[in-house]
């Protein structure tokens, strides 16, 4: 899987600091024979407090009360960490002896957005009412 490095370009210093990163990674992976991509976007809004209440009580409460795994009930604390697991990986690493290490999100990430936390809980909830006949009142 592909490795990402994010940097945030919030002034003329940081500029600096990208290109010297930039500058220092290319021709290490290049050596490789592996391009890099490029991509410059427009930081998006971190997800909201509300988007972090629903999550953490609606969404969950209705999950641990409802959902059961082979008759067996589990905790908020359990589902988080499950579709946490489930739905937000972000990076995968494989060291030189084969062991994989993944890297998830976490929706206090600053780069965690709106976006991202809309498509999570929805993917969340469809999951929910599919696999475990959760009801989710609006």
């Amino acid at each position: 899987m592909a490795q990402s490095i994010e940097i945030l370009l919030d002034g003329p210093d940081a500029l600096g600091k990208a290109q010297a990163m930039l500058n220092k990674a290319a021709p290490a992976y290049w050596k490789q024979g592996q391009p890099l991509w490029l991509c410059l976007t427009t930081q998006e809004q971190q997800n909201t407090p509300a988007q972090k209440r629903y999550w953490n009580g609606p969404v969950l409460d209705a999950i641990a009360a409802q959902a059961r795994w082979d008759g067996q009930r589990f905790p908020k604390e359990f589902w988080k960490e499950y579709y946490r697991r489930l739905f937000l990986l972000r990076d995968e690493f494989t060291t030189p002896d084969g062991e994989i290490f993944n890297r998830y999100w976490s929706t206090a990430d600053r780069a965690f957005s709106v976006r991202m936390m809309a498509d999570f809980l929805d993917k969340v909830q469809a999951h929910a009412a599919t696999e475990w006949g959760v009801i989710f009142n609006v």
